[in-house]
């Protein structure tokens, strides 16, 4: 952290604090790097964001996104960053003590609404799924409703569970089908064929 001596000034949205902490630090918290020190940094930065500016993870990450190099940081990430602070201020803590004195927070009146919005819009999703999850529900119920009324009208109708079963099958199906039918129908005409002839031979 950089020795001279600065006013304090009273930060009212995350640009300023992030512009300040660079500026104190020389650490540039959104170059898209694994290196410890800007990797601590970037989550203290977290961390004042939330504890101090009140924002939660999922906006947190929206305005880390809008860093070209990080466009992947979601509210994942945001909450392992805050998780890991804690640790990072363990073994640095009159560091970031002493860095952290140097954040005078009032978020500006545009912020202020931030976390009920945030909850607003996670409730928002929250419903937004249950209600496709519902939406898909609905489609298979209707299928099987369709089912059913098609198996109501061919049950009602004159024709025979196999005349119905007939209908459900393939092409192929159909046609092994017919050709084992055809066979059963010559025998009923060979039998039909012999009854007459006994009949004719009994009159003779």
């Amino acid at each position: 952290m950089k020795k001279n001596k600065i006013e304090i000034p009273i930060l009212k949205t995350p640009k300023q604090i992030s512009d300040l902490l660079i500026s104190l630090t020389g650490v540039e918290i959104f170059e898209k790097t694994r290196v410890r020190n800007v990797i601590e940094h970037r989550a203290f930065f977290c961390y004042l964001l939330k504890d101090k500016f009140h924002l939660g993870p999922t906006a947190i990450s929206a305005y880390i996104k809008k860093q070209p190099e990080l466009k992947t940081y979601d509210h994942a990430t945001v909450i392992h960053a805050l998780k890991m602070f804690k640790v990072y201020r363990t073994y640095r803590a009159e560091y970031f003590n002493t860095l952290e004195n140097y954040f005078e927070i009032l978020p500006d009146e545009d912020y202020v609404e931030y976390p009920r919005l945030e909850q607003l819009y996670n409730q928002y999703k929250e419903i937004k799924n249950k209600y496709k999850a519902a939406n898909l529900k609905i489609k298979k119920l209707e299928k099987r409703v369709d089912i059913v009324k098609e198996l109501e009208k061919k049950l009602n109708s004159n024709f025979t569970i196999n005349e119905i079963k007939y209908r459900d099958l393939n092409r192929t199906q159909k046609k092994i089908y017919d050709e084992r039918v055809a066979v059963i129908l010559k025998s009923f005409d060979w039998k039909k064929n012999k009854n007459e002839y006994e009949i004719i031979n009994c009159a003779t």
